[in-house]
């Protein structure tokens, strides 16, 4: 695999083709809109109040129950607005890049998003099954420690600890098989199973080169998200200081309506990092999965010849 020359194909890629950056965005839709919903939970917020809706003393408590009730249903509706944007954005952005990588013209947003829509599914299952899958293993070891736990008095949840070390190895493989599943979705057209099978067999005849670029996009995509979110570190000390001047919080309006402005600023401005690493991060994906299954016909088009 040739590092160099798909991070720069990658990258060239990407940055003239501007349709995959704006597919890119569409993922940034659900944290944009989260971050208007806390802005606005945090600017109205008044601890008096709150503590008075919580001990039922308040006249309003009716309304504040129906708020607290439509505020979980807006999080379960944006948690499933966010994988099917990711979905949508995976699919154009995956798309575009292998359609777009060898031409000097473009295309329109309206022609990727009528290519893009056969793979948003497919891709939907990929993550689905993926997701299901690292949610199920880790409540199970959870569950097995608690019994162990239980039944030991402590010694056996103690020993399930050096499991836990295998949460970040396990996320990068997992990251790795979605990522090539999905790309084989849109490079050979085929199903959500048959994509799995082939990412299968792509990651095991390859696995140390696939390893090595999980690693190098998952620091791209640490590097973007660290950057994003240095501004909002920087405010939050700067907000601190009205707390200090004020420990007992005798006016919150002074420390959260502040903060309220800078989560509905900053969230979608981390969600538009967050879109553009994974685009990019995305065509890395089409270009890696290109390059090693060209070596392999290449291979065994030599074997075949010997």
């Amino acid at each position: 695999m040739n590092y160099g020359n798909i991070l720069s194909s990658a990258w060239k890629t990407f940055w003239k083709h501007k349709v995959i950056i704006w597919f890119g965005m569409i993922m940034a839709i659900p944290t944009a809109l989260m971050g208007i919903l806390m802005g606005l939970i945090f600017y109205f917020f008044s601890e008096e109040k709150f503590f008075s809706y919580l001990e039922g003393t308040s006249p309003e408590s009716d309304a504040f129950l129906l708020f607290i009730g439509l505020f979980f249903v807006g999080i379960i509706l944006l948690s499933i607005l966010s994988y099917a944007t990711m979905a949508l954005s995976f699919a154009g952005t995956l798309k575009g890049t292998f359609d777009l990588k060898d031409k000097e013209t473009t295309i329109s947003f309206h022609e990727l998003w009528n290519a893009s829509l056969p793979y948003v599914w497919r891709i939907f299952g990929i993550m689905a099954i993926i997701f299901i899958g690292i949610l199920g293993f880790f409540a199970i070891i959870m569950f097995l420690g608690a019994i162990f736990g239980a039944v030991t008095a402590g010694i056996g949840f103690i020993c399930l600890m050096p499991l836990m070390l295998l949460i970040l190895p396990l996320e990068l493989l997992a990251f790795l098989f979605a990522s090539i599943a999905m790309v084989a979705v849109v490079v050979e057209d085929i199903g959500v199973f048959d994509a799995m099978r082939k990412a299968k067999d792509v990651l095991k005849e390859n696995f140390w080169p696939w390893i090595l670029m999980g690693i190098i996009v998952g620091f791209i995509l640490w590097a973007v998200n660290m950057v994003a979110m240095l501004p909002m570190q920087v405010a939050q000390f700067a907000f601190m200081m009205p707390m200090m001047a004020d420990p007992y919080m005798q006016d919150p309006t002074a420390f959260f309506r502040p903060l309220s402005i800078l989560i509905a600023i900053m969230m979608p401005l981390m969600g538009i990092a967050q879109g553009l690493s994974l685009a990019y991060g995305n065509a890395i994906w089409v270009f890696s999965y290109l390059d090693i299954t060209a070596e392999t016909e290449n291979n065994e088009d030599e074997i075949e010849y010997a």
